[in-house]
């Protein structure tokens, strides 16, 4: 069974043979994947040159992003039958712990194609019947954006926790928030997505000139797209805006700083991006805390997700599949299969959003 996968001393991805897996046991469930998602932390997982391969082996079978089709059910597994689709979980908890999985920290915790456990990568694969959740035909064509919408949708359900303790129940319901969204890739777009559902006015800051197709489809998404930070971001008429809610997902720190600048008082913003080896930089941080000090302003570093924000992602993506299913589609630029997908994990296409690696035609076809 060939598997994509990273092996310690190169930035390279490889298809590599690797074990049929066993039949499933109590509470298993062997899974088929129909759809694999390439996002950026497959590539900083590369260009690191160190994966976190798994004990005993020497290359980390890549993907975390997937939609996958039940193919045999083990003992004691009554949530799902053969042919059910699901979209698995990425983190693991090594231990019981009453702290919730996506907050715990280094050493207690896996991640299924990220960290010391292989990834979603092959053909088949085996879970616990308590990390999968089903996934309606009709969303079948979507349901591979879950894992990166449900990170966006952690940052909004943490930042509306944080407001509504310090401002109120009624915190950012009338009005709404304004969001700025930093970063034309994959979780950018989620961001734009989210706040679609939820009817909140949002601007999306990138580098792509006014006709880019990706300023299009954040055009259809009704957000405002602007190529400026600093002082204020742009409204729809020009005119200087300041941001409840920043969604950071660039991990590059002067966007970051630049963006910190339209932040309104009492806002938040959430980092979404972050780059796996930082480098050395001299950034002046000392404005960035004087205004955020005096503004009582709120940081959020945001990684992973919880099973809620993988229900709230499932949730919106039904909605958008009813409701603007042309924009949704666009979100899709490149599918290609298992062979040609080498390209894709070490290289962007210019303009490009969600790269698939499609296994498996069926499930598209209810």
């Amino acid at each position: 069974m060939l598997a994509i996968a990273a092996t310690p001393g190169s930035s390279t991805p490889v298809l590599i043979e690797h074990p049929q897996p066993a039949s499933p046991g109590r509470g298993e469930v062997l899974c088929q994947t129909v759809e694999l998602g390439v996002c950026g932390t497959d590539r900083e997982i590369l260009s690191s040159l160190a994966p976190a391969v798994p004990k005993n082996q020497n290359y980390l079978i890549l993907g975390h992003e997937c939609l996958a089709r039940v193919e045999e059910v083990g003992e004691g597994v009554d949530t799902f039958r053969p042919g059910d689709l699901v979209v698995p979980l990425v983190r693991r908890p090594l231990r019981e712990s009453a702290i919730r999985t996506d907050m715990l920290g280094l050493g207690d915790f896996t991640e299924r194609g990220i960290f010391d456990e292989h990834g979603f990568g092959r053909p088949l694969w085996l879970d616990q019947a308590c990390y999968l959740l089903p996934v309606t035909p009709q969303l079948a064509p979507y349901a591979v954006l879950t894992e990166p919408l449900s990170i966006v949708e952690k940052g909004i359900n943490e930042s509306l926790i944080v407001q509504r303790a310090r401002l109120g129940e009624q915190a950012w319901q009338d009005p709404p928030p304004r969001v700025l969204v930093t970063g034309m890739g994959p979780i950018g777009f989620s961001g734009l997505l989210a706040c679609a559902c939820r009817k909140w006015p949002v601007t999306l800051y990138g580098r792509d000139s006014q006709e880019s197709s990706r300023v299009s489809l954040a055009n259809q998404l009704d957000a405002t797209y602007t190529t400026t930070l600093s002082p204020k971001g742009a409204g729809r008429s020009g005119e200087p805006v300041e941001f409840d809610l920043i969604l950071e997902c660039t991990g590059n720190e002067q966007v970051m700083l630049n963006a910190a600048q339209s932040l309104a008082p009492r806002g938040v913003m959430v980092w979404l991006g972050s780059s796996r080896r930082p480098q050395p930089s001299e950034v002046n941080l000392g404005a960035l805390l004087r205004d955020s000090l005096l503004a009582n302003h709120v940081f959020i570093g945001s990684v992973n997700s919880a099973p809620r924000d993988f229900h709230d992602a499932l949730k919106d993506l039904a909605q958008l599949a009813d409701t603007n299913r042309p924009a949704l589609d666009q979100i899709f630029t490149d599918r290609v299969s298992p062979e040609d997908a080498v390209w894709h994990y070490q290289n962007r296409r210019k303009h490009g959003i969600k790269t698939v690696v499609h296994y498996d035609s069926g499930a598209h076809q209810s």
